[in-house]
């Protein structure tokens, strides 16, 4: 763990690899083994503008040299509200992105739903390592408008084989329920398009 937060704060300096990130832009940040080599990696959350969407920057542990190397960064594919912006009256925590790691390698981004009048949809995107590239192995998300009775749907999509299954309540409060079955695709986690999880999944 020194060894890696020595190679942040190399990372948060001026570098020639990689780009310079203010620290307090940071939203979130966690560790894990991304491409399963057996050296810590990181991955991070960071703001661009307030409401803007956000950066994520990635970076792989170099085995040989012992520090953070720059793998990436995927711009504008995480919304979300941060709440550490100083400015009187802002509380919007319940919308602030999370990330986690999971023990396999893969990481979840979970986005909470932005406001947008009565109705609020959280997703989450599942993130892997293959072949050289981050790429979006599964999305879900949860919808529901506070306005309306039996108005929630949920969708549990694995982008590479296609498969998957969602839910959608009636207006008589039954909940139908559907098989998602799609063609599997590889996507980039920078080329990825939230319309193609919600057309995945019926909507």
């Amino acid at each position: 763990m020194r060894s890696i937060l020595f190679g942040l704060a190399l990372l948060l300096s001026t570098s020639a690899m990689a780009e310079p990130i203010e620290s307090q832009k940071i939203i979130t940040a966690a560790t894990g083994d991304f491409n399963r080599d057996g050296v810590t990696d990181l991955v991070m959350i960071v703001e661009t503008q307030p409401s803007d969407p956000m950066d994520v920057h990635f970076f792989l542990g170099d085995k040989e040299h012992n520090y953070l190397k720059p793998a990436g960064v995927v711009r504008e594919q995480v919304f979300g509200e941060w709440n550490g912006y100083d400015r009187p009256g802002y509380e919007n925590s319940d919308t602030e992105p999370e990330l986690t790691v999971l023990p396999n390698g893969s990481m979840k981004f979970y986005l909470p739903a932005m406001p947008q009048g009565s109705e609020r949809t959280n997703q989450t995107l599942t993130i892997a390592w293959r072949e050289g590239a981050f790429i979006v192995a599964g999305f879900t998300y949860e919808h529901d408008d506070a306005l309306k009775d039996n108005a929630k749907s949920s969708c549990d999509y694995n982008v590479l084989t296609g498969k998957g299954k969602s839910s959608k309540q009636q207006p008589d409060g039954k909940t139908v329920r559907k098989t998602v079955s799609v063609d599997g695709a590889v996507i980039p986690f920078a080329e990825w398009n939230t319309g193609t999880g919600f057309s995945a999944c019926g909507e």
